[in-house]
């Protein structure tokens, strides 16, 4: 196992959490831009149902390739992705239900359309997410994508389909009260010590973390956790309850690309 007090990840690894929702943004803005080329729209949103998988999972390049349809919430009933990680490992990567539903209304309204003939629409077996020329994903394939739809969105200088792995793993932490059990099992660590590469990342105070714990002790509700107030419920990706009719509102607009004709 490498020395991991040797590895820090940077800036230049990370994308903040304003940067990530203007990313998604962006992407569904493009989304819904009115074009007559019907697989060009397709494919736009297709753009978005990557990146909101890759942000809100932390899924490697490989395992986001190898998932098939019956491996997302079409399969099993649950929100969730079910993933082969290094050296075969099986693991369940627990989703947002939002993302679940977002796969559900991708697959009802947009992967019909660019299926290759033959191939059914209801074939677990099959990719979640097909190439432009209709096969599996392959790792090369799924970087360079990754790579132009961050290039073009203005986050050339970090573009790599990692940037997503690493954003979720500093997120998760951050937003779950660093709960480093839930950060190794979402990302398939076989060891806890990888894992604490995020948690250095977060930035908070100990005497703040102290006084947290004392006020518990004492029957007292602590006036921030995790470096989120108690009583704002957050989203996986950092959105507050503010957010969520602004979100459904922009996964409304971009899938309706897949129900006009």
């Amino acid at each position: 196992m490498p020395d991991r007090d040797t590895w820090r990840i940077t800036d230049g690894m990370v994308l903040r959490e304003t940067e990530a929702r203007a990313l998604l943004n962006t992407i569904a803005s493009k989304s819904n831009v009115n074009d007559a080329n019907m697989v060009r729209r397709c494919q736009r949103a297709v753009d978005y149902l990557i990146v909101s998988c890759l942000l809100h999972s932390g899924l490697t390049n490989s395992e986001f390739c190898a998932l098939k349809l019956g491996d997302t919430i079409v399969g099993s009933g649950e929100s969730s992705f079910h993933v082969q990680g290094r050296k075969g490992r099986p693991r369940v990567v627990v989703v947002p239900q939002r993302v679940s539903q977002l796969v559900l209304d991708y697959t009802r309204h947009i992967r019909p359309r660019l299926l290759p003939k033959g191939v059914g629409a209801d074939d677990l077996g099959q990719p979640l997410v097909l190439s432009e020329r209709g096969g599996r994903y392959h790792r090369t394939g799924l970087y360079r994508r990754v790579v132009r739809i961050l290039t073009q969105a203005g986050f050339a200088d970090r573009a790599s389909v990692h940037l997503f792995r690493h954003t979720y793993g500093c997120l998760a932490y951050a937003r779950t009260g660093g709960n480093l059990l839930f950060v190794q099992r979402q990302l398939g660590h076989a060891h806890p010590q990888i894992t604490t590469v995020y948690a250095r990342r977060v930035q908070e105070s100990y005497p703040a973390m102290a006084e947290r714990v004392g006020l518990a002790l004492l029957g007292e509700e602590p006036a921030s956790l995790g470096g989120q107030s108690v009583g704002d419920t957050v989203d996986a990706m950092g959105s507050t309850r503010a957010d969520r009719g602004q979100t459904a509102s922009r996964r409304r607009r971009e899938l309706a690309i897949g129900e006009t004709d």
